[in-house]
């Protein structure tokens, strides 16, 4: 298993971030050429839960994955592509920081399984192939842009 995780320090309490995280509709405002294209429940008639179903537009790729979790401090969704060959685990983590006063930790990570998930690894292939650092800063893009947003006065 491959783990990528990246994080930034937010001067905005958790539960603003999360707030604005979860504000799916306003990802082209403040991420409009970024990693995310959009993020939205196939039913946005109800509140999300675990086992919900999303639709994500990446900047390369569409997905449908399964929401594993919507907590206070955790955001996360699983699903698998190329015949379960791959599989992710996509987290975003709100916690109080230790280093800004009233501010969040914001960390965005993914877990690859899969007899795939090499290609994403630290290893040659993965290097050669540059998925694992096209991702991080496609997440590292993202986490900036998310900072922005929350900090905007």
């Amino acid at each position: 298993m491959g783990l990528l995780t990246t994080s930034i320090e937010i001067a905005a309490s958790p539960e603003t971030v999360r707030q604005k995280f979860l504000d799916f509709a306003s990802i082209p405002q403040y991420h409009p050429n970024g990693f995310f294209k959009s993020i939205s429940p196939q039913d946005p008639s109800k509140p999300l839960t675990p086992g919900d179903k999303l639709h994500n537009v990446l900047e390369d790729m569409t997905i449908d994955p399964t929401l594993l979790e919507n907590s206070p401090t955790c955001f996360r969704w699983g699903g698998s592509g190329l015949m379960g060959q791959f599989k992710g685990e996509h987290i975003f983590r709100f916690e109080p920081s230790t280093q800004t006063p009233g501010g969040t930790t914001f960390t965005h990570e993914e877990k690859f399984a899969g007899s795939l998930a090499f290609i994403i690894g630290p290893g040659p292939v993965g290097r050669m192939i540059g998925f694992r650092e096209s991702t991080r800063k496609g997440f590292e893009s993202y986490n900036r842009d998310l900072k922005a947003w929350c900090e905007k006065p």
